[in-house]
């Protein structure tokens, strides 16, 4: 070979080379950008979900949640029944999706739906045991000094705040192989796999967009200079932290590791500031006029601190106004040797800062005893009662049903 036919080779080698690596390159930044779009893809539905539309997910008590989308039921049909030898993956690992890259779900049934069903629903197992034993301690972080306080986790609905998370993970499960037994029983296997590679791409990038929008919220309470609006924004901060939590589970899972993604914001950050505004700087005002106003005034102020609210005196500091009227009267009812009282109240719950009612309470009863007086100190304590849970329940739903805008 001449020297002229040696350099020409040898550029055209280098060219083939050169493309070769580029064309490596260009196939895995394609690849990539092809599943950071399914991640965009998979999460579509996420706002509105989160906004208050009802989700579904794969349970193991209800097997009629939500089943793959129609293209994926239609590749399901394509999918070839396989007869004669048992597989392995019936009764051990499979040889094709193997646990270091899949997690997979092995159901068996009548007819090949159930097999299908069932084996998407073993693997759902997986992520619900998991996921409900990682937020339910949320339940216990969520409460404050005040047993009864507690009942405010009852505002953030932990159950469907994971059910939304395990959905989206759980849309990426696909049935990989369908076998049909003949004898000496006619029964249908179905290996559902999930690709632990693909959904651990996918969660990651969910995890990074709830950690920029907690740290959001965070940085807008913290600015936010009417008391109402910040809880309602920390609020939104624990809502986005649990579900961030819920997706660092189910990454944990679907991690062959093991490992997740840590947040460089704490919970029990958000948790305090919460239960120091609600307990400290969140101020209600109360104004009770008629019968009996200021023994009801005394139980109402000591029923309230018991919830976990905070009474001022001073009408201007006050986040919500409390106004109301009580009205005790006889009646004639009943025997003779009873006496009666009716008892009517009504109270408005007012925002101080735009003066707009968001609750009203209006009650009215009868209570009777063998004199007068005892049937009106039954009437004043069903009053106390009432009117204590009553108006607890509705600032605590204002407070906390709200959107941050």
């Amino acid at each position: 070979m001449s020297g002229f036919a040696k350099q020409l080779y040898l550029a055209v080698l280098c060219t083939v080379l050169v493309l070769i690596v580029a064309g490596c390159s260009i196939s895995q930044k394609t690849h990539e950008e092809e599943i950071r779009a399914r991640a965009s893809m998979a999460f579509d539905g996420l706002k509105a979900e989160e906004g208050g539309e009802k989700s579904t997910a794969y349970s193991n008590e209800d097997k009629q949640s939500r089943y793959p989308d129609p293209i994926e039921v239609e590749k399901n049909r394509s999918l070839q029944v396989k007869q004669g030898k048992k597989p392995d993956w019936t009764d051990k690992e499979s040889e094709l999706y193997p646990a270091s890259m899949y997690l997979t779900g092995v159901g068996y049934g009548p007819d090949r739906q159930s097999a299908e069903d069932n084996a998407r629903s073993e693997i759902a197992k997986i992520f619900y045991s998991d996921i409900h034993s990682r937020t339910s301690t949320f339940q216990e972080y969520l409460k404050t000094t005040s047993e009864s306080k507690g009942k405010v986790t009852e505002r953030f609905d932990i159950e469907e705040i994971t059910r939304v998370s395990t959905q989206k993970v759980l849309s990426g499960v696909r049935i990989a192989q369908v076998f049909q037994q003949v004898k000496p029983d006619n029964v249908f296997y179905a290996l559902a796999v999930l690709d632990r590679k693909q959904s651990a791409m996918i969660l990651k990038y969910k995890i990074q967009e709830l950690d920029i929008e907690i740290r959001r919220l965070i940085h807008n309470a913290e600015k936010e200079e009417d008391k109402l609006s910040k809880i309602k924004i920390l609020k939104e901060a624990i809502q986005q932290y649990i579900l961030r939590e819920a997706y660092d589970a189910e990454l944990r899972i679907v991690n062959k590791s093991g490992k997740g993604v840590s947040s460089d914001t704490g919970f029990n950050e958000i948790k305090n500031r919460l239960t120091t505004i609600l307990l400290r700087d969140f101020l209600i005002f109360l104004s009770v006029k008629g019968d009996r106003a200021a023994e009801i005034h005394e139980a109402l102020v000591e029923g309230l601190n018991r919830q976990g609210f905070s009474i001022s005196e001073d009408f201007n500091k006050a986040s919500v106004v409390v106004r109301g009227n009580v009205e005790i009267r006889p009646i004639e009812f009943g025997a003779q040797e009873w006496k009666y009282v009716r008892w009517r109240v009504y109270f408005d719950l007012i925002d101080q800062k735009g003066g707009a009612i968001f609750g009203s309470i209006g009650k009215t009863g009868r209570e009777g005893h063998i004199n007068l007086s005892q049937a009106e100190d039954r009437a004043v304590f069903k009053v106390k009662k009432i009117l204590t849970a009553d108006i607890a329940k509705d600032i605590t739903k204002y407070i906390f049903s709200q959107q941050v805008k």
